[in-house]
């Protein structure tokens, strides 16, 4: 028996073994109870998003805009580097050959995402988005990778880059519309999610065991959307506007491609473009879709529709005569013509060449009301209702607030202002013999299921005025587009067209200004049994040398039209043309011949 000065050297080693062993015990159990706890949190439920519906031209198989399952990629350096062992103070030395594979996989820089996987202060750096089925199985095998994180992600597609961008819109990081047909028709083209039960590994990134998943609800896509928009047309359209901006040193334009008889838009092109993909870097010049989201003052191109007006009433014919004098007693300060002319001219003459004066007069003798009647009748002054976010109706104040200078002037298109989708909308009614159609860009929009949600068909919105009228203006607004009128350059060899030509003064600080302007051409072609309505306006925001209507958005109009016209295959009204001109040039120089022994302004 120890002695008792020497107790403590027996019973010190028992009380160290105890306490070692409760230690020990209590590890083992706080393991076994923890890791039973944590069980449950190796299972996760999410939702797995519902693909987004696709958007789709006129014949419904070129697909605009489709979103594409992908997966993220994000690297977890920590992960990454996780049992590699360094000296104290020594820097992180990842697993070089992880590091190459994931290069390899995902086609990243082996030194960029060797720097990139040092820094573990920097937690799931992003890597990647691919929808590469190899590549995924690679990345998500934990026995060849670990330190990369997976998330199901989707992205939208726009097949045609900046094409169509004012149309189709954008959408967010979230797959949100934010823009266009996007925007306006998001919660047709969101899809339904699904639920899903799976399981993740035991990494600190916690990556998902794919083979694990179990899908409880599958995902319903999102309904597509299928436009009356021609894709070949539309390029045809874009290209053309793109080429007279840069040729006449416009700022930007716009221009629309309708079907006369049906309201339906073929093309419609803004400019300047944006990338969908960089909708949020895109300045708001470039998201502007001046189609429909811009007003103007029209200048010329609405004496037609006084006309039209006048003609309807009684009041006057394509044949009436009425004085050139600008300071008849008669009228309250006329507006004034660039030109002179004989002291009586015709209302058909009137319109080919384009006289303020007379047209003026014509308004006044219609009256405000009546007049102001008319034009609401063709749409302007409200919105077309057009399937796209944002349309302005312009300006289009009550007669009764009209002074006497407006009596002259909104016959002329000044003092009111309106948006190229109501002047091609209003052309269309001329076209269509007076039935004005409600103007549409979305044909149908069908459900996952095949289902037809909406069905847009052709819907007859008022008639402004009669067939018979509609067809005399026609005729009048035939020799427009010819050597006698103010757009000679819209002629097109083998066709006529009724158009007209209008430049409008821009008003800067409350005033017109005699250096910018909006030049604009409206067509109707072909003339006698229209098919098409063809609008293009430019915007001049600095002095330019063919700012008018006819020298500078004529020619854009004919390479719309000479396009349209042959891939729509419209049969030519004057096939003869193509006989007697062997080619464009000798038809131009025939026209320059004739143009040259005219009188009036052959711009306007």
């Amino acid at each position: 028996m120890p002695m008792r000065g020497e107790n403590w050297r027996f019973w010190l080693p028992v009380v160290l073994l105890a306490a070692f062993a409760v230690y020990t015990g209590q590890k083992l159990v706080r393991a076994h109870v923890d890791r039973e706890i944590s069980v449950p949190n190796y299972f996760f439920t999410r939702d797995l998003p519902g693909r987004r519906g696709g958007i789709y031209d006129s014949t419904g198989t070129y697909a605009l805009a489709m979103s594409v399952p992908v997966w993220e990629y994000r690297l977890d350096p920590v992960e990454l580097t996780n049992g590699v062992v360094r000296r104290p103070g020594e820097p992180v030395r990842p697993h070089k050959a992880i590091v190459k594979t994931i290069s390899d996989t995902l086609g990243i820089d082996y030194q960029t995402l060797l720097g990139m996987s040092r820094n573990v202060k920097n937690r799931y750096q992003y890597l990647s988005l691919s929808s590469n089925i190899d590549a995924h199985r690679t990345l998500a095998d934990s026995t060849l990778v670990r330190g990369v994180a997976i998330e199901d992600r989707q992205i939208r597609q726009y097949f045609n880059g900046r094409r169509l961008c004012h149309v189709l819109g954008a959408v967010n990081v979230d797959g949100v519309g934010l823009a266009g047909i996007e925007l306006k028709y998001n919660s047709y083209l969101t899809g339904v999610p699904g639920k899903i039960h799976g399981m993740v590994d035991g990494s600190r990134s916690r990556r998902e065991l794919y083979d694990k998943r179990i899908v409880s609800s599958q995902p319903v896509p999102g309904a597509d959307i299928y436009l009356t928009i021609d894709h070949n047309v539309q390029y045809e359209a874009e290209s053309a506007l793109d080429w007279g901006i840069k040729e006449f040193g416009a700022g930007s334009g716009w221009c629309i491609v309708m079907d006369s008889k049906t309201g339906a838009v073929l093309a419609l092109a803004s400019s300047p473009t944006y990338e969908p993909a960089r909708f949020g870097r895109s300045s708001d010049a470039m998201k502007i879709n001046r189609a429909v989201n811009y007003t103007y003052e029209p200048g010329s191109v609405m004496k037609p529709i006084t006309a039209a007006a006048a003609i309807d009433l009684g009041i006057a014919t394509p044949e009436t005569m009425y004085s050139s004098d600008r300071y008849d007693r008669r009228y309250f300060k006329l507006p004034g013509d660039s030109h002179g002319w004989d002291p009586q001219i015709s209302v058909r003459k009137a319109i080919v060449k384009s006289s303020n004066i007379v047209i003026g007069k014509l308004g006044v003798d219609i009256g405000p009301r009546r007049l102001w009647e008319y034009m609401k009748k063709f749409g302007f002054g409200e919105r077309t209702g057009i399937e796209l976010p944002g349309e302005e109706k312009g300006q289009f104040p009550h007669w009764k607030v009209w002074d006497k200078v407006k009596w002259s002037r909104a016959p002329i298109g000044q003092g009111v202002s309106v948006t190229a989708i109501q002047l091609a909308s209003a052309y269309q009614a001329i076209a269509n013999d007076g039935l004005r159609m409600q103007p549409r860009i979305v044909r149908k929009v069908v459900g996952a299921d095949g289902k037809v949600l909406i069905d847009n068909t052709p819907k007859p919105l008022d008639r402004p005025i009669s067939a018979k009228t509609a067809r005399i203006m026609r005729d009048v607004m035939k020799d427009v587009a010819t050597h006698k009128g103010t757009a000679r350059r819209a002629a097109i060899r083998g066709y006529t067209t009724a158009g007209k030509t209008g430049t409008a003064q821009k008003v800067v600080n409350g005033t017109y200004s005699q250096t910018l302007y909006v030049a604009t051409f409206c067509g109707i072609i072909p003339a006698d049994d229209p098919r098409l309505v063809i609008l293009v306006s430019l915007d001049f925001d600095r002095p330019a040398e063919c700012h008018q209507g006819g020298n500078s958005s004529a020619p854009v109009y004919r390479r719309i039209a000479s396009a349209a016209t042959r891939y729509l295959m419209i049969p030519a009204d004057k096939p003869e043309e193509f006989v007697d001109f062997d080619d464009e040039d000798e038809y131009d120089r025939a026209i320059d011949e004739r143009i040259s022994k005219q009188e009036g302004p052959v711009g306007d």
